[in-house]
């Protein structure tokens, strides 16, 4: 279930429907994701100038969609007062770090750019990062592949041809937590063999709580909208007739049956 506190969803005021808000979430957590890893690839020294040219390209759509989707909504907003107020991540997101990433401290600037984009991640996917404290989850799994990365590189680095480089750990890493194994980067040292069970079982278990998460959170989401349509029920009882004592116990007993109702639903 949602953890006490877990917050909800984007509210759209151009629509009521959830099943829209949650769409929305998850399109815009997608397209901060694939900009915060064009943003990292940037970074890197591995690619060439047409690769360099369309990853720029497919950075500067995604932001100029978030800049359309956060005008949209503010003139259609109906407390414009309060508005970034309450979307302050939306307005992070779409700071133009470009302008100043040709500057001497522009990898600053991209580095702001990266974290700009996580935190609009964070606002779109927080409904579901909360459920069964995947947060934690989530945490962990980074944490446990990013110090795998280190462990496959100082274990391998002048033995294995195949991990030259820190980013080379990095991939193989990733790779193994996914449990995909591509099989282009092998450990033959004992302790990086060690670190990819370690990688691996670690990876089985993230997969694990995923589902477990995605299953709860629309179970969750499910039980609440029954939840809300027998709450909106009505229920007329004529009790003139009946005494004080008895009013009381007819109450009583209504107000018992539906909360029996609404734990049957769970």
């Amino acid at each position: 279930m949602l953890e006490k506190g877990a917050l909800k969803i984007k509210h759209l005021e151009f629509t009521n429907n959830k099943n829209i808000e949650l769409a929305y979430d998850i399109s815009a957590g997608i397209m901060a994701i694939i900009a915060m890893v064009v943003v990292l690839l940037q970074f890197t020294n591995s690619i060439d100038a047409a690769q360099r040219y369309y990853l720029n390209i497919i950075d500067k759509v995604i932001y100029f969609i978030f800049l359309a989707d956060s005008v949209v909504r503010f003139l259609l907003s109906k407390e414009k007062k309060n508005y970034w107020k309450h979307n302050i991540f939306d307005l992070i997101a779409v700071i133009p770090f470009d302008l100043f990433t040709a500057s001497p401290s522009g990898s600053i600037f991209k580095l702001l750019k990266v974290i700009a984009y996580f935190l609009r991640v964070f606002d779109n996917l927080k409904d579901i990062l909360f459920t069964n404290g995947f947060i934690y989850s989530l945490c962990a799994t980074i944490l446990i592949t990013l110090i795998g990365s280190v462990g496959i590189y100082f274990a391998e680095k002048g033995i294995s041809q195949s991990i030259d480089s820190f980013g080379d750990a990095l991939w193989w890493s990733f790779v193994t937590v996914t449990t995909v194994g591509y099989g282009d980067i092998s450990p033959t040292t004992v302790i990086g063999r060690v670190i990819a069970c370690l990688l691996m079982f670690s990876g089985i278990g993230f997969l694990g709580i995923l589902t477990s998460t995605i299953s709860t959170y629309f179970i969750t989401k499910s039980f609440q909208k029954n939840k809300n349509k027998m709450l909106e029920k009505e229920f007329v009882l004529d009790l003139t007739e009946y005494t004080e004592i008895e009013r009381k116990a007819i109450i009583s007993y209504a107000e018992y049956i539906k909360e029996k109702n609404l734990n049957d639903t769970m």
